[in-house]
């Protein structure tokens, strides 16, 4: 243990309520630092009596105030923000994706310019930078002639310690109606940049077309988001489509395991973990050939079914070959080994990465 490292992790406002992906990684992250060293975590949760559309601005206002007085080693700040004013305190920032740069057309417009200015602020300001794959890294490196090699450093996400230990329990099937194996499974934000819109039409045409089982749905997990109201239509029965809403960390892990295969057909992502939760549950998956997922794929013996992004008949012929396929293929999965994005694991690689900025 590092008894005498002093951090804080900064993770906004993003594990307040209902955490997803930064907010689980942040929580998750600092459960661990915890073990190894001092480590503390922000609670801005009083800040939700701020209206909405002011809350960030509130937020990063506060932070700039108070980063000067804070009396650590190290501040790693989660979300592609860093404060302007200087301190005592290394600034270590996690930039998840350039989405705001490379995609704007699927985030609220709000976000862009907002957002545009954090990261470019973060990549002149931090001490040091983390990425959650390669792809980012090369992304930050080639958009941005400003930016310093030697400052960023690529840090996978971990996986919550359930996944490494769930068992089988098909029951847990029965609080939403389903049945093992007769199902596929999306998890993530419905949104446009998940390409949600693209999924429904494609497994629809699938199911109507009788290239898939007919008695096979398409189960989603998740909160609507941004673009929601393209395709909320196309959600339901009659088409084998089921949405679950948000779901708890105690369900997610057996969702996966006795899915027919995982379909993650993402525009853009920074990094991917439900690719890796689903990994560790030893399901087919079935991805977009964006640079993140094809990263992963590389990583883990190429074993998951990667169709050309936005190809309806490409996706089809995969969704069609795993679904006649399924046991065969279900047999033969080997993703290797997943201990890289076990928390454990995760956490000393920041910790040893703090110590050498420190």
């Amino acid at each position: 243990m590092y008894e005498n490292l002093k951090i804080l992790l900064d993770e906004g406002m993003s594990s307040y309520k209902h955490p997803t992906g930064i907010g689980q990684h942040a929580l998750n992250l600092y459960k661990h630092l915890s073990k190894l060293t001092f480590c503390s975590i922000t609670n801005y949760s009083y800040m939700r009596l701020i209206p909405k559309g002011f809350r960030k601005f509130s937020i990063d206002l506060y932070i700039n105030l108070v980063h000067p007085f804070r009396n650590y080693d190290v501040v790693h700040y989660q979300n592609n923000f860093v404060p302007c004013t200087k301190g005592k305190s290394k600034k270590v920032v996690t930039i998840h994706d350039l989405g705001v740069f490379l995609y704007p057309d699927t985030v609220p417009s709000i976000y862009i310019s907002y957002n545009r200015h954090s990261i470019i602020n973060a990549i002149k300001k931090a001490d040091a930078i983390i990425t959650p794959s390669e792809s980012v890294k090369n992304e930050i490196l080639n958009m941005f002639e400003f930016s310093v090699e030697n400052k960023i450093f690529v840090c996978y996400d971990g996986i919550r310690d359930i996944f490494f230990c769930s068992k089988d329990n098909p029951d847990i099937l029965k609080k939403y109606n389903l049945t093992a194996y007769n199902y596929y499974f999306f998890l993530g934000s419905l949104s446009k940049r998940k390409n949600i819109s693209f999924l429904l039409k494609a497994f629809i045409k699938a199911r109507k077309e009788r290239l898939i089982s007919n008695q096979s749905y398409l189960v989603l997990g998740g909160y609507f988001w941004w673009g929601a109201g393209e395709f909320k239509d196309l959600i339901n029965i009659n088409n084998g489509i089921i949405s679950l809403g948000y779901l708890s960390d105690e369900d997610i892990p057996y969702l996966y395991k006795y899915c027919r295969a995982f379909i993650f057909p993402s525009i853009y992502e920074g990094f991917g973990m439900p690719i890796v939760e689903a990994m560790s549950q030893n399901v087919p998956i079935i991805v977009s050939n964006i640079p993140t997922s094809v990263e992963l794929d590389n990583r883990h013996n190429n074993q998951m079914f990667v169709f050309e992004l936005n190809n309806v008949d490409d996706f089809i012929n995969k969704l069609s070959f795993v679904d006649s396929n399924f046991e065969q293929i279900r047999k033969k999965i080997n993703y290797g080994d997943l201990s890289i994005y076990n928390y454990e694991n995760v956490a000393k690689y920041h910790l040893e990465l703090y110590k050498k900025i420190i």
